[in-house]
């Protein structure tokens, strides 16, 4: 066979001797080498040689290495065995070292009550030690039943828990009846847990269970499934969101596995309420006592005697299934269906005779009253603790609401009925956006917050006609709504950014709000009010006081002189504005088309003490009246003791006609108009304010004259041209 050369990183090989060695380098290139190969190679013979020496390669590896396989077949064989070997030690270990944690935890427990047990007699401490012994007991069988369950173990470090019942079903299709798998179901004090079968169980390798599932009592319902076509020995279990079906293998397991899940059930409850169990074994005693004493009131025999001799008519057929279409009416969420059928059967209870089988029935319908009513509770709560409440909230929860009632539930109902109300009312609050300024959004936040509560108060007063002891509570709602409310918009309103003209306008808008709720029966203007008195009345005491420096800023830069408006536009602009306040110009005021008899501080005090006048009147309270009175007297006093200075100035000789144009001006027209909004808002008279206007008086002593002509000869013609 010819050798062909092969050149690779620098070196030449026979590719007979070397072609393994080329194959087994670490960097080993295979697009290099076979473009190399052609290059080498003449013609296709030569490349089908070469192609022919690779195969040949490949199969004398593959035959060596099935030989080296074959040669140590029997070692293979013995290591998979000391694996699995291992895994069963490694596993009985761990079951090993959780067994001794558990005693360690037992024994520190002992260590760190046994101060407390000298204390105690002999029999309390047997007591104590029995309890203990028990406990660890159930404990150890509980621990070696779940070491045949994968994933298990977890469940036996829960303290109190003991495993009931346990056995193999057969789990079936809901819809189609047809079976599925085959399961072990373990039935706890607390919780059922559905485990699946393993392939390979066997004694010393791993579980031959693995937990599939674990439910919890109480959200639990299993329910009787009637014999019907191939569903035969069946029970369904209700969990939510999870419906499944087992099959029994006899009905002495089926009837066992009702029991005992009835038994699991009714433990749960006792444990979880204990009062309410006291209170029905009490009722049960009772009512198993009544009976006899009545027969043998009546009779001469003994009662057993009459009781074996009486004969009582079995209950119908829906009354023994009663509790069992009962859970499937709750588990399945058909409320006003539970509701129904629990009101038949207790109606049915009420007249029947009891016997054993209808008091054990009678209580079975009272475990599940109670437990409709646990559940519609927990729909209540649910509702308003959801993240996302829709406009929806409250008309799903009207059903309950009323189930609720009809349950003589009624002060539960209403309370968490307003739980949800202010978990809805916040949450439409919440859409309205805080930007922009001050007014919009304290207008429409009120607005959605008085109709939300008028909305909500209908349709409270729709679900608890007749019911004074609700409608109290909702009247305590609506206060504190209004309460969190007013708090919130405080902290809006009152800043410094805020005028006292925004701060009125938005306070008459959300008291215009508020008197909404007067049309059914409520009014919290007084509460409103009442909140926000203080913060209002510093706003109006601190606006009066910027007032003042303005108006004496003002007087300060009066010169007295007319106002030249300038143009026509501008004097209708004037007089127009004026006319709105009720403070109208006389025409006499009105000199040479654009001027005015009035001076810039008259007139830019005027506008002010209107407006000011106006704001603090459409806010006013009898609780605000005295700042009211103080503020508007204060800003008043400050002009007037201008004028009256200005008056008897004797450097406003040349003004002085001026100085009593404006002084006529500020206490006939604008006083005047002070008085008349006081007393038409207050139905009182302004008496401060009328004192200062007696205060302006003119010195009718030395009139004014005019300004003399002086009496020089003019000549009538200056020159004598003209004559």
């Amino acid at each position: 066979m010819k050798d062909i050369c092969l050149e690779r990183g620098g070196y030449f090989f026979t590719m007979a001797n070397s072609l393994a060695k080329v194959f087994a380098i670490e960097d080993f290139n295979p697009e290099k080498f076979v473009k190399e190969l052609s290059a080498q190679c003449v013609g296709a013979d030569e490349l089908r040689q070469q192609r022919a020496k690779i195969q040949d390669l490949a199969n004398n590896t593959s035959a060596q290495l099935k030989r080296n396989v074959y040669q140590n077949y029997m070692q293979f064989i013995e290591t998979a065995k000391e694996i699995s070997h291992l895994e069963s030690e490694m596993y009985q270990l761990s079951q090993l070292l959780s067994e001794q944690r558990s005693l360690l935890s037992t024994l520190g427990s002992t260590r760190t009550t046994g101060v407390t047990f000298e204390d105690l007699s002999e029999s309390q401490l047997e007591d104590v030690n029995d309890s203990t012994a028990k406990e660890e007991e159930h404990k150890q069988k509980l621990v070696q039943l779940l070491e045949n369950v994968e994933g298990a173990m977890s469940l036996a470090e829960t303290p109190g828990r003991i495993c009931l019942h346990e056995g193999s079903l057969l789990e079936l299709d809901p819809l189609e009846g047809t079976p599925l798998k085959r399961v072990h179901a373990y039935l706890f004090n607390d919780i059922l847990m559905i485990a699946s079968w393993l392939a390979n169980g066997s004694r010393r390798g791993p579980p031959k269970y693995k937990m599939q599932a674990v439910y919890n009592l109480e959200s639990l319902a299993i329910v009787n499934v009637r014999d019907l076509g191939t569903v035969k020995l069946a029970f369904k279990l209700l969990a939510f969101s999870d419906t499944r079906v087992f099959q029994c293998a006899t009905a002495t397991s089926k009837k066992e596995w009702l029991d005992k899940c009835e038994q699991a059930k009714r433990m749960k409850l006792i444990e979880d309420n204990p009062n309410e169990a006291s209170e029905n074994d009490k009722r049960s005693k009772e009512e198993k006592t009544v009976p006899s004493r009545s027969m043998s009131l009546d009779s001469n025999t003994l009662g057993v005697d009459d009781e074996d001799t009486e004969y009582h008519e079995p209950p119908p057929e829906w009354m023994l299934e009663v509790a069992e279409d009962l859970d499937s009416c709750i588990a399945q969420r058909h409320f006003e269906e539970a509701y129904s059928l629990l009101e038949k059967a207790k109606d049915y209870l009420k007249d029947a005779q009891i016997t054993p089988l209808l008091f054990e029935i009678q209580s079975k319908v009272n475990d599940r009253g109670r437990s409709l009513v646990d559940v519609l509770t927990k729909e209540l709560e649910l509702s308003a603790e959801a993240k996302s409440l829709q406009g929806g909230g409250l008309r799903s929860a009207r059903r309950v609401v009323k189930l609720l009632i009809q349950l003589s539930r009624s002060a539960q109902a209403c309370q968490l009925y307003l739980r949800l109300c202010s978990a809805v009312l916040k949450a439409r609050l919440k859409r309205v956006k805080g930007e922009g300024a001050t007014a919009p959004y304290v207008k429409q936040l009120s607005a959605i917050a008085f109709s939300n509560i008028v909305e909500i108060t209908k349709e409270f007063l729709k679900i608890f006609p007749q019911s004074t002891n609700c409608t109290s509570g909702l009247v305590v709602w609506c206060s504190q709504e209004v309460k969190y409310l007013t708090t919130h918009l405080t902290k809006q309103l009152f800043i410094p950014q805020v005028s006292l003209n925004t701060l009125v306008e938005c306070i008459v808008c959300v008291r215009s709000h508020c008197d909404q709720l007067t049309q059914l029966g409520m009014d919290f203007r007084y509460q409103l009010d009442g909140q926000l008195r203080t913060p209002l009345a510093k706003a109006i005491q601190d606006t009066g006081e910027k007032y003042v420096e303005i108006v004496k800023k003002h007087i300060a830069e009066d010169m007295w002189r007319p106002t030249n408006l300038e143009t026509c536009k501008n004097v209708q602009k004037l007089l127009s504005e004026f006319d709105g306040l009720g403070i109208t110009v006389p025409q006499s005021y009105l000199k040479n088309d654009y001027w005015i008899e009035l001076t810039n501080n008259t007139l830019t005090f005027s506008r002010i003490y209107v407006s000011l006048l106006e704001d603090c009147l459409s806010v006013a309270t009898p609780e605000l009246m005295a700042i009211i009175d103080t503020v508007l007297i204060s800003v008043m006093r400050t002009q007037v003791q201008h004028i009256i200075v200005s008056l008897t100035n004797p450097k406003l000789k040349q003004e002085k006609q001026l100085v009593h144009n404006n002084a006529s001006y500020i206490r006939d027209v604008v006083i005047m108009r002070g008085l008349e909004l006081y007393k038409s808002t207050t139905n009182q008279i302004f008496k401060k304010l009328l004192a200062l206007k007696e205060q302006i008086v003119f010195d009718t002593s030395s009139p004014i004259k005019p300004k003399s002509i002086p009496k020089t000869a003019i000549p009538k013609y200056s020159a004598t041209e003209y004559i």
